[in-house]
């Protein structure tokens, strides 16, 4: 019995030790992590500052950009349109008769609006080009 006694007291001193070793590298590993966590969020502040400093730059990039972009906008306007963008038009023959007087002219919105409402065959339709 003696043995069997010793043996039980081994077993108990063993795992109390046991336990108290994982216990004391858990609180390490806490540590650990609360140190790498607090790394984690300095980071993450400068990253964001260094976000915010960039932003600002982007902006005073492009406050200085805009009056080149204008001026580049405003050349291109005056540059003549690619050949795939201008769409020519075949008139069939005389919108007016040769000898009109005045009270036959129609007004712009009603010439307008019998271009408008004319038939794709008369305007020559998909083959404009």
């Amino acid at each position: 019995m003696n043995i069997r006694r010793f043996f039980i007291i081994v077993m108990l001193i063993t795992s109390f030790a046991t336990a108290a070793l994982g216990m004391i590298s858990i609180m390490k590993l806490r540590l650990r992590s609360d140190d790498v966590g607090v790394r984690i969020v300095r980071l993450e502040r400068a990253i964001a500052d260094s976000k915010k400093e960039l932003d600002a730059l982007k902006r005073q990039r492009d406050i200085s950009q805009d009056t080149v972009k204008l001026s580049e906008k405003a050349g291109e306007k005056f540059k003549l349109p690619k050949p795939e963008q201008v769409t020519w038009l075949r008139v069939s023959g005389p919108i007016l008769p040769a000898t009109t007087s005045a009270r036959t002219i129609p007004s712009p919105r009603v010439a307008a609006l019998d271009l408008t409402f004319r038939p794709p065959v008369e305007m020559g339709g998909p083959r404009s080009r």
